[in-house]
């Protein structure tokens, strides 16, 4: 019997350090002290630092269904509204922010979501391309040329052939040009069009709210002033891309009313 309490209690030894790794890990040692060695839930900048990390957590993994409306939307075939080169601009961003982030070492948690929306993107632009009757060999050499590049990127071959300062330039573009052409590209044609099309917003209500505390873990965790820049300019227009689509589908036609009929063509 007294056999079998000391191994509980190994057992139980083990488990709290195991907690106590994955906590240090997450929040800090310091923190995870405070919070499972001394007891203390109330340090204001703990509790900033774990409120930070779990919204984050949270964003990467609501990020994994965030397109999945829009892409239940054109699954029919309707393409109506969309911009491709939103998409494939986009795409692009994610690509970059996921490549500087992987290999500036910063957390996971303030940048996974590019991945699962990276792949999302990708869905999309294959059935825009499908439904238009664009598919063909030029898409498989791009995804060939894209996931080559990607690949070079990350393993770390561009900053050791083009200097440490290659990656900080990357950023920099996708953040003064590529992040916020994609979604002007989108408000314009939507403002051209005069409605939104199969935008959906369930997917645009996630992006912006998820974009809107993606804004505070970065302000919280990463001490990085080109990407809070690319961050803050993502939020603004995220909520005009949603603002649009609330106006068009609602306010213009009467809650309920019919959809106003789009003008032009998409690109």
């Amino acid at each position: 019997r007294a056999r079998a309490k000391t191994a509980r209690r190994s057992s139980t030894e083990k488990g709290m350090q195991r907690i106590k790794e994955l906590a240090a890990a997450l929040i800090t040692d310091k923190c995870a002290a405070r919070f499972l060695d001394e007891h203390d839930f109330f340090d204001v900048e703990c509790l900033k630092i774990a409120a930070s990390k779990g919204a984050g957590i949270a964003i990467v993994a609501g990020s994994a269904v965030m397109k999945v409306p829009q892409i239940i939307n054109i699954w029919p075939g309707d393409t109506t509204g969309l911009s491709f080169s939103r998409f494939l601009i986009e795409t692009l961003t994610f690509t970059t922010q996921i490549c500087y982030n992987f290999l500036n070492g910063n957390p996971v948690s303030t940048w996974g979501e590019n991945v699962f929306l990276l792949l999302q993107n990708y869905i999309i632009m294959l059935l825009i391309l499908k439904y238009r009757g664009q598919l063909g060999p030029g898409a498989l050499l791009a995804t060939i040329l894209y996931a080559t590049s990607t690949w070079f990127i990350v393993s770390g071959n561009l900053h050791a052939v083009a200097g440490p300062q290659a990656l900080q330039g990357l950023l920099t573009l996708q953040t003064v040009i590529l992040a916020p052409f994609s979604r002007m590209l989108q408000i314009y044609q939507s403002y051209s069009e005069g409605g939104t099309g199969q935008l959906s917003f369930p997917t645009q209500f996630l992006a912006a709210a998820g974009s809107a505390v993606r804004m505070l873990t970065i302000f919280q965790e990463v001490d990085d002033v080109i990407l809070t820049v690319a961050v803050v300019a993502a939020c603004l227009l995220n909520w005009v891309v949603l603002l649009q689509i609330v106006y068009y589908n609602y306010l213009e036609t009467g809650f309920g009313g019919r959809k106003p009929k789009l003008k032009g063509k998409t690109d």
